[in-house]
């Protein structure tokens, strides 16, 4: 049969025969579970691990929990026990006060024990004095005069004798040093700056026409010297602690003024004259030591001194017949306005001194004072308006000094003053606006004042007219219940010129402290304030401002003042910059050429010049001239105190090393700036060029050495 005879029934006939011969498979049983089981102890283990892990999160929470309430109450007992310690020392000051205070009562009741007379007749131990009055006699502990006793005496013993007295007789008196004695000795000799009589000399001519009877714990009655009613009140007081004792007297002129003031209110005459004098002694309390002043006494007198000064804040806006006239005070005495303004400037004098004393009691009270109003915000604001118009206006050199030390008092690790941030902004922009625009002379306010000796005190003698030591006799008075009237002097060319040159350096002085705290903000961390883009661009003018006076006025006196303020600006900038990858982002594109220009002025000054100007000076130093100076008379001199330089040593070396001190000395021209200044301004110029822009600057620079 052939294949083609096959068909498909025969194909599948044939298939089932085989099937039929072969051997059955063998089945294979699973030994899995079936698919039910195995699901469910999956999801029942899904189910314990995330159950185990909620577990473990609840345990990790509650150990985190548990670590930080730990670690507060350890912060809670650590500053408690702080405090315990603070107290404790405290409380140890005010017992060695105490038993300091009693041991001089101890040595001063035995000195008089042994000034009695012994019991055997002989003459006492006397007091000696060196006043000419007395002529030669001494003073006995009963306060009579005696002669010395040498008539009494023979032979020998006299000749003994006479020489002894005479001995005796150079001594100066004997003075009990407590702390009250010492107290009365401050008060009685303090002196306002550039006067030549003491504060109690002006108050000893001074009385009133009326008794002030709303005073605390001290009297004055009419046609009495002020010195004298302050006398008895200190005697009244002896016996006090000296913390409570300054407080007390602190307290009660206090009240006098705040009369005063309260008569002047209601139209008296002349009550003003004895204030500006009363302040003064205030001064000279919270002076003399100042672990004696208390918080109390601190809040007590910024808030009454803040109400003082901001009755008499009007007379910054008195600046021509105009507005006097509108104010209604182009009536008031030449001598009257003066005293106003004395006031003014001694109120924010002992403002400041308040502030700096208050340090001591720590970082929060200084805070507490700006921020629960004892200390009057809006008075501050008067003094340094943000305002441009206002600032030209009022702004007075005396008082912003005042408030710029009030500031420097009030820096801390926390905050910059007050914790209003906007008032701090605007604090900073105002004395930005110091560098930028110049403070003027105001008329009548050319004081010393209370703090310092800087600028002109010219009006202070006219205060000194006012109040003559010796009144006039056809007033028939011999004290003074209103002040006298002055006579006005021209001013020659020359005292004019002292005067700009006075105050120009009064004004470079604020200007250097200003900067100081400025760079003092961003150290302590308040970066914020000061990195805006108006304040970096009013910092680089700046910078330019002070870079045109170098070039203008290279010789001038007061020339390493401008260099001190360009160089701490330069490092305020690279505080800001610094760290900054994108510079654009912190500027104005205008501003980035005015930076472009200003540093490179400091980071490519001439070599050349420099190396030249110090051999010439190594040249004359040698030959030992020393007297005169050679580029700048000023920052040479300077440079030798800054580094105690003595040109009487025997060291043969010395001359070169003056050339030496001499020449890192900068004077703005031949050696322009401070190596550090240079240094940064190059850093802060490898910010904002690429390396290329950078070699084609230094070859533009530096051509002319190539």
């Amino acid at each position: 049969m052939s294949d083609s005879g096959f068909e498909d029934d025969d194909d599948d006939l044939l298939l089932q025969l085989v099937e039929a011969t072969q051997k059955p498979p063998t089945s294979i049983i699973p030994n899995e579970p079936s698919h039910p089981n195995f699901q469910s102890q999956l999801f029942r283990a899904q189910g314990e691990i995330s159950i185990l892990r909620a577990q473990l999160e609840s345990l990790q929470n509650a150990r985190s929990e548990e670590i930080s309430k730990l670690s507060a109450e350890a912060k809670a007992i650590q500053a408690s026990a702080q405090e315990h310690v603070t107290a404790l020392k405290q409380t140890v000051d005010k017992l060695e006060d105490e038993k300091k205070f009693l041991g001089n009562e101890i040595r001063s009741l035995s000195s008089v024990k042994r000034r009695k007379v012994n019991e055997n007749g002989m003459s006492q131990a006397v007091t000696v004095t060196t006043d000419r009055d007395t002529g030669g006699l001494l003073k006995s502990g009963n306060g009579s005069l005696q002669s010395p006793p040498h008539d009494n005496l023979r032979g020998s013993d006299q000749d003994d004798s006479i020489p002894k007295a005479h001995l005796i007789t150079q001594h100066s008196r004997i003075q009990l040093e407590d702390d009250w004695s010492q107290f009365c000795h401050h008060l009685w000799h303090y002196t306002i700056n550039g006067s030549d009589r003491t504060s109690m000399e002006f108050l000893s001519k001074i009385c009133t026409e009326s008794t002030l009877d709303n005073t605390i714990n001290i009297t004055i009655p009419a046609n009495i010297p002020f010195s004298v009613c302050i006398w008895n009140t200190l005697l009244n007081h002896k016996y006090l602690r000296l913390d409570m004792f300054v407080n007390q007297i602190c307290k009660s002129i206090l009240s006098v003024i705040n009369e005063l003031l309260r008569l002047h209110e209601h139209k008296e005459p002349g009550v003003l004259v004895s204030v500006p004098f009363l302040i003064s002694i205030v001064h000279a309390s919270i002076n003399f030591k100042s672990s004696a002043i208390s918080e109390s006494l601190v809040k007590e007198l910024v808030g009454g001194f803040c109400k003082i000064s901001q009755k008499f804040a009007f007379v910054l806006y008195l600046n021509d017949e105009e507005d006097e006239a509108f104010s209604g005070h182009n009536t008031v005495p030449h001598q009257q306005r003066l005293m106003e303004n004395f006031i003014l400037v001694s109120a924010f004098d002992v403002l400041e001194s308040a502030a700096v004393i208050c340090t001591q009691f720590g970082e929060g009270f200084s805070q507490e004072l700006w921020n629960s109003g004892i200390l009057d915000i809006n008075l501050m604001q008067q003094i340094l308006p943000e305002n441009t118009e206002r600032f030209v206006a009022s702004v007075q050199i005396n008082l912003v000094s005042n408030f710029v030390e009030i500031l420097s008092a009030s820096i801390s690790e926390d905050q910059f003053c007050s914790s209003n941030v906007a008032l701090n902004r605007s604090i900073v922009k105002s004395l930005l606006k110091v560098f930028i625009i110049d403070i003027r002379i105001k008329e009548d306010f050319m004081f010393y004042g209370l703090n310092r000796v800087l600028g002109n005190n010219t009006d202070f003698h006219k205060i000194s007219q006012a109040v003559p030591s010796e009144p006039e006799r056809f007033f028939n008075k011999s004290l003074i219940s209103m002040p006298y009237p002055i006579k006005l002097n021209e001013q020659s060319a020359k005292e004019k010129f002292h005067v700009a040159f006075q105050h120009d350096c009064h004004l470079l002085t604020l200007r250097v402290r200003i900067v100081m705290l400025l760079e003092s903000i961003v150290v302590s961390g308040k970066m914020e304030l000061l990195n805006s883009k108006e304040n970096i661009k009013s910092i680089v003018r700046i910078i330019g401002y002070e870079q045109n006076h170098l070039l203008h006025q290279p010789r001038y006196e007061l020339i390493h003042m401008r260099i001190t303020i360009i160089g701490v600006f330069v490092r305020i900038l690279f505080y800001i910059i610094e760290g900054q990858k994108n510079i654009n982002t912190l500027i104005y594109p205008e501003t980035l050429y005015e930076i472009f220009v200003v540093l490179m002025k400091i980071a490519f000054a001439s070599d050349s010049l420099s190396f030249e100007a110090h051999e010439l000076m190594s040249e004359i130093r040698a030959r030992g001239i020393t007297d005169i100076g050679i580029f700048n008379k000023s920052c040479e001199f300077r440079s030798r105190e800054m580094a105690h330089f003595d040109l009487y040593d025997s060291n043969p070396k010395k001359y070169a090393d003056l050339a030496g001190i001499e020449g890192e000395f900068a004077n703005g021209l031949e050696f322009p700036y401070e190596s550090d200044t240079v240094e940064i301004a190059r850093e802060i110029l490898s910010v904002c060029v690429n390396h290329d822009e950078a070699d084609n600057l230094y070859y533009n620079m530096n051509r002319e050495t190539q």
